[in-house]
């Protein structure tokens, strides 16, 4: 069995959208997954978000960052915008 999720959705909207699945005869979760599957499937076609999301995954299995050449090192490393001043 998949995990729950919540969701706040208006009582006016949810009622509705209760009403309309029953009439339909579908479960409410069979729509709101196919929702979901249809956005994600949209938003995965743009190449900055498919970079954005492997770099994300890289991050969460080695702990490494790109730095500002998108050279990929430890968080330790990157030198803050203001750190330079306590070396003078």
């Amino acid at each position: 069995m998949t995990k729950s999720s919540q969701f706040r959705i208006p009582l006016p909207t949810k009622n509705l959208f209760r009403d309309i699945c029953n009439y339909r005869d579908v479960s409410m979760s069979k729509i709101v997954i196919q929702c979901l599957e249809q956005y994600i499937a949209e938003q995965t076609k743009d190449p900055a978000l498919m970079r954005h999301l492997r770099n994300q995954q890289t991050t969460e299995a080695t702990g490494l960052v790109q730095d500002n050449r998108n050279t990929w090192v430890t968080p330790e490393s990157l030198i803050k915008e203001d750190d330079w001043r306590r070396f003078l």
